[in-house]
């Protein structure tokens, strides 16, 4: 569901609309004229519908906001006929954090809803739950409308069905007692149970979306619990379980063809080049057969990186992390003075990947 039309941007965060948003106002009008309702209805149910969801937007940046203040980035935030989502660059381990990037969105919806209490309270306006309800589009009728929606986000969000909102705060708050990957399959369980019971309620009463909600809810679930697992298990990896060994080694100055026909023969990923002071750095497979496919000749020596030098004590992940902030693709493992082994981002992924498989399983 990544990618949409980009609205605007604030604070460093985009705002996109996904395409299949626009299947939610053709529901609306398909339905209402079903339902003998005319074009101006039809629009003024679109716009509520949009009030909604620009509240939706605030909710978001709720989340997006309060994660920047704990240093953590968000991507995007993308609007989906079900709701938003923020796209976090992570989420904080930090229960504590959690929590209160958790909670930010809610109590957006929440002081949204305070906000248009307090103007109708100033207006003189008191008729919550009469019939103020049946005229809409009266100003009064606006602003009960955004108090009940906004109060109603505020609740539904609340709702403990991981990975909704209610479901991560139910996970931050054991966390505070439990490990990470226990809280997380309590919150998981929670979830799935509930988001059975939103398909089949929907189902029952012909209400799609919320059957959606519920698969959407049970499928991230899901992934939401392995991505755990996974940071859990190569938390434990160090640099000398994921290396790759043994190494090529060859001086700078080998010719391209030569140093390809030997990094193929073993089946090699990389080499490392060396010249007379020593290490140099690595050469990637992948920049061999570039340079090859377009008709390059000459050394290896143009194509060296200079790669950090890691112990093999260090642990996997942050070094993983480091590489995705830096934009490195591979660094160089040595066990005291010595070159043991060689360190490619792609094979930490794969091995992350082959790790949580296997716990998963």
């Amino acid at each position: 569901m990544r990618g949409g039309l980009p609205l605007f941007r604030f604070r460093g965060i985009k705002v996109l609309v996904h395409w299949s948003f626009l299947l939610l106002p053709a529901y609306i009008a398909f339905t209402g004229l079903q339902g003998g309702s005319s074009w101006g209805m039809i629009g003024t149910d679109v716009g509520l519908v949009l009030i909604v969801f620009l509240c939706v937007v605030l909710h978001e940046f709720g989340h997006a906001l309060t994660a920047q203040r704990f240093g953590v980035g968000t991507r995007d935030i993308t609007l989906l006929p079900i709701g938003g989502v923020a796209s976090l660059e992570r989420m904080p381990e930090d229960p504590k954090q959690e929590f209160w990037i958790t909670i930010a969105g809610p109590l957006v919806n929440l002081v949204i809803a305070g906000l248009a209490l307090l103007v109708m309270a100033i207006s003189g306006m008191a008729l919550l739950f009469t019939d103020a309800m049946g005229s809409i589009t009266s100003w009064s009728g606006v602003l009960i409308f955004i108090f009940t929606a906004n109060l109603g986000l505020f609740l539904f969000n609340l709702v403990p069905a991981f990975p909704m909102d209610g479901g991560r705060i139910l996970r931050s708050l054991l966390s505070m007692w439990i490990p990470r990957e226990k809280a997380t399959r309590i919150a998981t369980t929670v979830g799935r149970v509930l988001a059975v019971g939103f398909v089949a309620y929907g189902l029952l009463q012909g209400e799609p979306f919320l059957a959606i909600i519920g698969i959407f809810i049970f499928m991230a679930a899901g992934a939401e619990r392995k991505q755990v697992i996974m940071r859990d298990r190569v938390k434990a990896l160090l640099v000398s379980e994921v290396m790759i060994t043994p190494i090529l080694q060859l001086p700078a100055d080998t010719s391209l063809q030569e140093a390809w026909n030997a990094l193929t023969f073993g089946d090699h990923k990389a080499l490392v080049a060396k010249d007379a002071s020593g290490y140099l750095g690595i050469v990637l497979r992948e920049d061999m057969q570039t340079a090859l496919t377009n008709g390059l000749a000459g050394t290896i020596r143009p194509l060296v990186r200079p790669a950090i030098r890691v112990h093999t004590t260090d642990a996997a992940l942050p070094l993983y992390q480091q590489m995705v902030n830096e934009g490195s693709l591979a660094y160089a493992a040595m066990d005291g003075d010595q070159l043991v082994g060689v360190v490619l981002r792609s094979s930490l992924v794969e091995t992350f990947n082959a790790e949580a498989g296997s716990k998963a399983s």
